[in-house]
């Protein structure tokens, strides 16, 4: 059995800093052992904790006729909306805001792909 008067006689002396002169590398090999033993148990309490699972709540009823709903991200442009109805044809504004001529050196790269196309399917032919 355990002694608690045999232990108090033992350690009653005990000084942490006479233990630390002492025998310096006993002690940092200790502290090292509580650190990677603090940092092991930290690391698995993180691993080990459960997932918090997110719920989207989706509308219930969707018509097709109903407003489009626009996140609010910094991708998406502040001028851009998109419409269920489009036109069929553009109006003067829109070409000129959206539409841009191709330069002659894209118009070459075109045209060079597109023979190259035609000349593989050319040469594939019996």
């Amino acid at each position: 059995m355990l002694d608690l008067d045999e232990l108090k006689e033992n350690f009653g002396d005990f000084s942490l800093s006479d233990f630390i002169q002492e025998k310096p590398a006993v002690f940092a090999a200790i502290c090292g052992g509580i650190f990677l033993f603090l940092a092991a148990l930290v690391i698995l309490l993180i691993q080990t904790s459960p997932e918090k699972k997110v719920e989207y709540s989706n509308p219930e009823h969707l018509e097709a006729d109903a407003p489009i709903l626009i996140p609010d991200a910094p991708q998406i442009e502040k001028d851009y909306f998109p419409s269920r109805v489009t036109e069929n044809q553009w109006s003067k504004e829109e070409v000129d805001k959206w539409f841009t001529y191709p330069d002659e050196t894209v118009m070459e790269d075109l045209e060079k792909t597109n023979n190259k196309i035609v000349k593989d399917i050319l040469e594939a032919a019996p």
